[in-house]
């Protein structure tokens, strides 16, 4: 993440995600986006304050009182780093152990399993 080693908590993701597809939102906004989790504004508040306080996200500031966030990280970026933290602390870094235990424990349907030996053959081009 640019350098950053910035850890998102589970209630920052749902943020997070809100703000990568609605850029540039005030926090009004973000708190009648995430009326399902059922968090207060004043909850809303804090998280995007955390937030900003990580470096994830900024504002602009242009409107006082009405300040719209944007994220400075990106979606993928977030991704491939809790990816590869979650391999090192659950499966000591195998990516071979993730997939055997997801092929094992899971139910994939055809299409899944089809694009699982698609990125693995993609992986001997």
């Amino acid at each position: 993440m640019n350098n950053r080693n910035i850890s998102i908590s589970d209630s920052e993701w749902k943020i997070m995600k809100v703000l990568w597809e609605y850029p540039n939102i005030t926090l009004k906004e973000i708190a009648g986006r995430t009326k399902e989790c059922g968090w207060g504004y004043s909850t809303v508040r804090t998280l995007v304050n955390r937030l900003a306080d990580k470096g994830a996200i900024n504002a602009d500031k242009g409107v006082p009182n009405n300040f719209k966030y944007y994220p400075v990280v990106g979606e993928e970026e977030c991704k491939i780093k809790e990816v590869k933290s979650f391999l090192e602390k659950v499966f000591d870094g195998s990516a071979s152990m993730l997939i055997s235990t997801l092929v094992k424990d899971s139910e994939l349907s055809d299409e899944e399993q089809k694009k699982l030996r698609d990125i693995i053959d993609k992986m001997d081009q």
